[in-house]
């Protein structure tokens, strides 16, 4: 089993569960990172100290005194055949968040999954969060290429209630280069607005296609929640549909306005 460990600023430590205590701050914080109510929702400590020990992963951002102000918990499986370290969830306390605790957690799953001779990490994110849309294919250099409806099917969560939990499941390959894909000018769109509402599109043939996203969805589904339903459907059907016709998102801009969104290029294999 791989060693893990970062020392970061404030006298935080991140590295693998070992204590049964280290185990139980993992679940503290996994309940205040999502907001979780139901215990349903909180991974067993036997279920973390069995994947641990057996190829996975189990990480926590530690204070001093023990508490885990961020977490993560990954278990080896496949995408595409391929064996990967799949990162079911990563969190961060709130009032955390600005730490840079998400990406020091994401460097270290790589340099884990390199010293086990693994050459993906995989995990699945919510296509509509243009934050974590960014930070996972344009910051890090993950691929999509792969929707699934629905997923989790209904949650409780503060996070997660009263939206479908559609998800995209982000392909990292942690043994080669990343290069940042830039959004062509004239790439079509495969998203667009009718009656101030958005509708997808047949994919057109090209090299690189253009699928915009809200910059803000959850301030969309507080506000609008038609408007973020109408999105989430025209989104998951320009996906599948692009996926199918053998496109994959390969990279993601937020950076000028009006522009948020996916680049999607052919697949190479």
């Amino acid at each position: 089993m791989s060693s893990a460990r970062r020392v970061l600023q404030g006298g935080v430590v991140l590295r693998r569960a070992e204590t049964p205590d280290d185990y139980r701050a993992c679940q503290a914080a996994q309940r205040e990172a999502w907001g979780i109510v139901e215990d349903g929702y909180v991974i067993p400590v036997a279920t973390m100290v069995g994947a641990n020990l057996h190829g996975g992963l189990v990480l926590g951002a530690f204070e001093p005194d023990g508490k885990a102000v961020a977490m993560s918990f990954a278990f080896l499986g496949r995408v595409e055949g391929r064996i990967c370290l799949y990162s079911q969830l990563t969190g961060v306390v709130p009032g955390r968040q600005s730490l840079g605790l998400g990406r020091e957690i994401k460097l270290l799953q790589r340099d884990v999954a390199r010293a086990e001779g693994l050459e993906t990490v995989a995990w699945a994110f919510d296509p509509l969060q243009s934050g974590n849309a960014r930070f996972n294919l344009a910051k890090l250099g993950a691929r999509v290429r792969r929707y699934v409806d629905d997923m989790y099917g209904p949650r409780t969560d503060a996070l997660n209630a009263g939206a479908p939990t559609d998800r995209v499941i982000a392909e990292w390959d942690v043994c080669g280069d990343f290069e940042p894909i830039a959004a062509p000018e004239n790439a079509p769109s495969l998203i667009a607005i009718r009656d101030g509402l958005p509708v997808a599109v047949p994919a057109p043939a090209g090299a690189a296609l253009w699928l915009p996203i809200p910059r803000d969805v959850a301030a969309l589904r507080r506000e609008r929640p038609e408007a973020a339903e109408a999105w989430r459907k025209a989104v998951r059907q320009a996906m599948n549909s692009a996926f199918a016709a053998g496109y994959e998102a390969a990279g993601f801009l937020r950076d000028a306005e009006p522009r948020c969104g996916y680049v999607l290029q052919r697949r190479a294999d």
